[in-house]
């Protein structure tokens, strides 16, 4: 099975200036990370804008990824989609194209599933993926739908299904995911408590800032496994400071238009998110200057 842990930017999408896949920007933003040392990616989730790609697309990504990458980290391409015929042709793709592991939203963002649908759709999932490791992903947030300890502790009894993605924030109910299956993998998905969530027993990170500051998050985990608590607390409270003046706008337009000022431009993001205005690239300039985000190391 694939050791999936470590470090994994939630990479964004490059779009050129006419809104299409750019493939050239995209690697480009791939060797920036890989550079700072990343462990893998995490591929076409909320950040990545993957439930706005088409199948095509979302196959251009994912073959993209894993042609760069070439075998230097682990590539998780993420696979939900409004439609679950749409998902299990891009789990397909997922597999055919070589990615180490799938993840996938729950098929929730107007219906709401009860624990038996759940059930059902993650096994068909995981067959059509079959033998890819599937994550499932927890975003309550964005969903509407909470995993409890029952209906995770039955996911797992699904073939290939090896753990989960977390972005609730709730340390506590990550701790206690850990302490039911110590032997599965867990992801947190909030870049403001990756520390707690590691000392809770998750086995990494997953995050949209992971893309403006790889070289911090590689940082903390690389003190948290030296157990340099002060230095890995240190280095949270500084990724901190950053995605204070990131949340201050749209997250997803501010990260593209952070990348644009860093030199890695990747495009607009496609509606119905928005580009920042002139008023909001202002603020958010000055917020990242306040914090002195151009001179980190």
């Amino acid at each position: 099975m694939t050791e999936l842990r470590g470090v994994y930017p939630a990479i964004v999408t490059a779009f050129d200036s006419d809104g299409a896949f750019d493939e050239m920007a995209m690697r480009k933003i791939i060797r920036h990370q890989l550079t700072a040392g990343v462990h893998g990616f995490y591929s076409c989730g909320g950040t990545g804008e993957g439930l706005l790609l088409t199948t095509a697309e979302h196959r251009a990504v994912a073959e993209t990824m894993v042609d760069e990458v070439a075998g230097k980290a682990r590539v998780i391409s993420h696979v939900g989609a409004f439609q679950t015929a749409d998902a299990l042709a891009r789990a397909k793709d997922a597999r055919e194209i070589g990615v180490d592991a799938i993840a996938a939203l729950p098929p929730a963002y107007f219906y709401k599933p009860d624990d038996e649908g759940m059930l059902q759709y993650y096994t068909v999932l995981a067959a059509a993926a079959a033998p890819l490791p599937l994550l499932i992903y927890n975003i309550p947030g964005r969903t509407g739908v909470t995993m409890t300890q029952e209906l995770y502790g039955k996911l797992l009894e699904i073939d290939n299904v090896v753990g989960m993605k977390d972005s609730s924030g709730n340390i506590f109910e990550i701790g206690q995911f850990v302490a039911q299956r110590p032997d599965a993998t867990m992801f947190s998905g909030d870049d403001t408590s990756l520390l707690a969530a590691l000392l809770a027993g998750a086995g990494g990170g997953i995050g949209l800032t992971y893309n403006l500051m790889p070289q911090l998050f590689v940082r903390l985990w690389d003190a948290v496994q030296a157990a340099d608590l002060p230095a890995a607390a240190a280095t949270q409270n500084r990724i901190n400071e950053v995605v204070t003046a990131i949340v201050s706008v749209e997250v997803v337009a501010a990260a593209k238009q952070t990348m644009a000022w860093m030199g890695l431009e990747c495009g607009h993001p496609r509606t119905p998110i928005r580009p920042l205005n002139a008023d909001e690239q202002h603020r958010l300039r000055t917020a990242l200057d306040a914090v002195g985000f151009f001179d980190l190391e």
